[in-house]
């Protein structure tokens, strides 16, 4: 499929397959094209548009105390580096210079107003420093520097993804798609807060304004993506339960297939193939509950999104513009991204694990019924809280698409494994996942759901996770 880039064919084709699952086993569709003249697969989809945004050239000025001390931009002239290469999000297109700020690894930057900067950020953990870009971004700086290599030599691999498309999502309200990840070289940040290039030397500045000014500008052409969602449902068998929904997602997109070699598919076995087929066996297992008249008290939408790699979009926009069930009678959110691998990292032995996150800092309900469905199954994994806190730097709180039903204040679990060596590579392939561990982490996730459906009560917002 091509790495399942967003509104390529490989994607669509994808949604396609995946409507066709449920169409065989039997599950109603929920997707908003069930228009009159729509037949087979299209009631399954939920269509929509996104921007896409080409940079064709792009340029930036920095100054300090009146002296300029950047200045360039791409495509560039011989011999010439580009010293400042927008990666992710929508290139800046400045009308005024904007501030610099400093905010180093992010432990001290409370206070610190980032809200229409710029933003250097800078630590020893890359993860982490992508975490934290993220964040920034959704405090509102216009984009997030961060200096992962010595000189701006180190980035130039980067400079040929500066004409890569970016996509975002118009809700009528405010473009989705935020500030971007502008990534540099130490000496070019060093210039920027007026010190040496040394890391002894930029740790030594204050959190804050650096009394730099910088402004970006981008050409750019524009043109619209259409891609869809798909969405499933198995109506509750309560008529006093059943307008409310327990929504289990998976993103069913990838990066595409633009590697180098011989290999050049993204396939993303484990980002997000893993939590997709799952849905499809835990759909399976609610269906036949509901063929032998054990069906869910409440109804459950089988919900795979588009566009988690590029921002979120799909999942976004289900939450924020179409909503299948109204929101407020959405109970739950379980989300499943990435379950198949193991994280490097982790800090413990046991390769029987799941990260859990969300969950008490929600609701403790949700946390509760979890955990007693993990004693009680036989799925015996250790469900570990090592990522689950708005404040770890990772942001895996906020990085799928359990946030846009978080933000709505819908309780949410996200299960997930961790990142790996393959993580956004050619190398994710589908012969390295753990299927039996996978398949113990599904069997969670329908337990967790089958309970969430079929209790008297919804799930109460209890934590602290939303403040």
């Amino acid at each position: 499929m091509a790495g399942r880039d967003t509104g390529e064919p490989g994607q669509r084709f994808a949604s396609s397959y995946l409507a066709g699952q449920y169409a065989a086993m039997g599950i109603a569709p929920k997707g908003s094209d069930a228009d009159p003249g729509n037949y087979g697969l299209a009631p399954y989809k939920q269509t929509f548009e996104l921007a896409r945004t080409q940079t064709t050239s792009m340029s930036y000025t920095a100054s300090r105390n009146g002296e300029t001390v950047l200045s360039g931009g791409a495509p560039a002239a011989d011999g010439a580096l580009v010293e400042l290469i927008p990666v992710y999000g929508t290139p800046p297109a400045d009308t005024e210079p904007a501030r610099v700020v400093w905010v180093g690894d992010g432990s001290a930057m409370d206070g610190v107003d980032v809200a229409g900067a710029y933003v250097i950020a800078s630590g020893a953990d890359q993860r982490a420093m992508q975490g934290l870009a993220g964040q920034l971004i959704q405090q509102g700086a216009r984009g997030v520097i961060l200096p992962v290599a010595e000189t701006a030599e180190g980035v130039q691999r980067y400079a040929r993804r500066l004409t890569r498309a970016s996509l975002s999502l118009q809700t009528g309200e405010e473009e989705s798609g935020g500030g971007a990840f502008i990534l540099t070289g130490m000496d070019v940040a060093a210039r920027l807060l007026g010190v040496d290039a040394t890391a002894e030397a930029m740790a030594a500045v204050p959190v804050g304004d650096t009394g730099a000014m910088l402004q970006m500008s981008a050409e750019r052409e524009e043109s619209a993506v259409e891609t869809e969602n798909v969405v499933a449902f198995i109506e509750g068998s309560d008529p006093a339960l059943k307008h409310e929904v327990v929504v289990i997602s998976a993103h069913l997109d990838h990066v595409g297939d633009h590697g180098e070699g011989e290999d050049t598919i993204y396939n993303g076995a484990d980002d997000d193939g893993s939590g997709t087929v799952s849905i499809l066996e835990i759909a399976e297992a609610f269906q036949l509950a509901k063929e032998n008249g054990h069906g869910p008290r409440r109804s459950v939408v089988f919900l795979h999104v588009t566009g988690e790699e590029k921002g979120l979009f799909g999942s976004q926009y289900y939450a924020d513009v179409d909503p299948r069930f109204p929101i407020e009678n959405t109970v739950a959110n379980l989300n499943i991204d990435m379950i198949g691998r193991y994280d490097p990292e982790r800090g413990f032995e046991t390769t029987d694990y799941v990260y859990i996150i969300g969950g008490d800092l929600i609701s403790q309900d949700i946390h509760d019924w979890n955990a007693t469905v993990n004693d009680i199954s036989g799925t015996d994994l250790l469900l570990s809280d090592r990522f689950n806190s708005p404040d770890d730097p990772n942001q895996f709180f906020r990085r799928s698409d359990h946030w846009n039903f978080g933000k709505h204040d819908v309780p949410f679990i996200f299960y997930f494994t961790g990142t790996h060596e393959d993580y956004h590579g050619v190398g994710d392939h589908a012969d390295k996942i753990d299927y039996d561990r996978m398949a113990r982490i599904a069997r969670l996730v329908f337990g967790t759901a089958w309970h969430t459906a079929n209790t008297d009560a919804r799930p109460q917002v209890s934590g602290e996770g939303f403040n």
